[in-house]
């Protein structure tokens, strides 16, 4: 955590200020002022998608490796514009997270999927939670928080110091522990070893992580949660929250992987890898608009590969159809 130094205080200040204000507005109005939002952030990304894609980046080119040929130029766009709407909700929700308390958690998200985790956690080895940036992961960890879970969660830190304080305490309120991605496993081993939950967001680029299958390509993909269910035996859950109206959530398990312990360590970590990846891209298709289409997912690319004509990697598997 940045120190409380005078240079994290005009962004902590100015979040802090902004959160007090937009937390006390009724929520039909909060989303009904954030609609604008929305619509600029769609527009902005369909104005720099084309100089990205020079540089083999962007949304539209993410949703081309994502979905293949099954979304037309056309679906695209309106997916666009949704995930742009999406962002703006998003925005206005993590600022609204100081109003969350059990009883809230309870009436905003459909938690039931937490009992099946509950029930995981009392076979004694704790719980890995593998999580991505889709639907809304910071009301996920917040609502486990409130709710009781014992959590300790890896985060990647925000270069600006005094917006990272106030993540941070923002997270920290609901009783989670957050700790830097850029640490080690031990913290979370032993977190793991006194029966707790340890929560990672795993669909961003790694580039010394395994490639295996995401959307119609293959991704360089982070291997942590193979590794750490490895050493701990631990079971690990694909749980998303995804948003299903305004201020209505529904937590979703999506995979509930197992170790074998008679598998060889390398054959092992690539299984876990890959059915982790295809848990998080089950949670893509149903609500492909709640991801973070900004992510350089597909950036790493596997030594030797070659790409095809239309200036993306060769497919690895049909293309998977978004739920209508």
């Amino acid at each position: 955590m940045p120190k409380d130094g005078p240079r994290t205080w005009p962004a902590y200040a100015l979040l802090t200020c902004l959160t007090a204000f937009v937390a006390v507005w009724p929520a039909p109005l909060a989303y009904a002022a954030s609609r604008a939002l929305g619509v600029a952030l769609a527009l902005l990304t369909r104005w720099r998608d084309p100089r990205l894609a020079r540089r083999r980046r962007g949304v539209q080119r993410n949703m081309r490796l994502a979905f293949g040929d099954a979304l037309d130029d056309r679906a695209r766009r309106a997916l666009v514009h949704a995930y742009g709407r999406h962002l703006a909700w998003l925005l206005l929700e993590v600022l609204r997270l100081r109003r969350l308390t059990p009883r809230r958690a309870r009436r905003l998200v459909d938690v039931r999927a937490f009992e099946q985790v509950r029930a995981l956690l009392a076979e004694g080895k704790g719980v890995i939670v593998a999580s991505g940036h889709m639907g809304n992961w910071e009301l996920l960890a917040c609502a486990a928080g409130v709710m009781g879970f014992r959590q300790v969660v890896l985060a990647r830190p925000l270069p600006e110091p005094g917006a990272e304080r106030w993540l941070k305490a923002h997270r920290e309120r609901s009783g989670q522990r957050v700790l830097s991605k850029f640490g080690g496993l031990w913290a979370l081993k032993k977190a793991l070893d006194r029966g707790g939950v340890v929560g990672l967001n795993v669909d961003e680029n790694a580039r010394d992580g395994l490639f295996v299958p995401f959307g119609t390509r293959l991704a360089g993909t982070n291997a942590t949660a193979a590794h750490l269910q490895r050493v701990s035996g631990a079971p690990i859950v694909v749980l998303t929250c995804q948003r299903l109206a305004p201020e209505r959530f529904r937590a979703h398990v999506w995979a509930v992987i197992r170790p074998d312990p008679t598998a060889g360590r390398e054959a092992e970590t690539a299984r876990v890898t890959a059915e982790v990846a295809r848990g998080l891209e089950a949670a893509l298709r149903a609500h492909p608009e709640q991801w973070l289409w900004s992510l350089r997912r597909w950036e790493t690319r596997p030594p030797g590969e070659v790409e095809g004509p239309d200036g993306l990697p060769p497919p690895v598997s049909p293309p998977p159809r978004p739920a209508a």
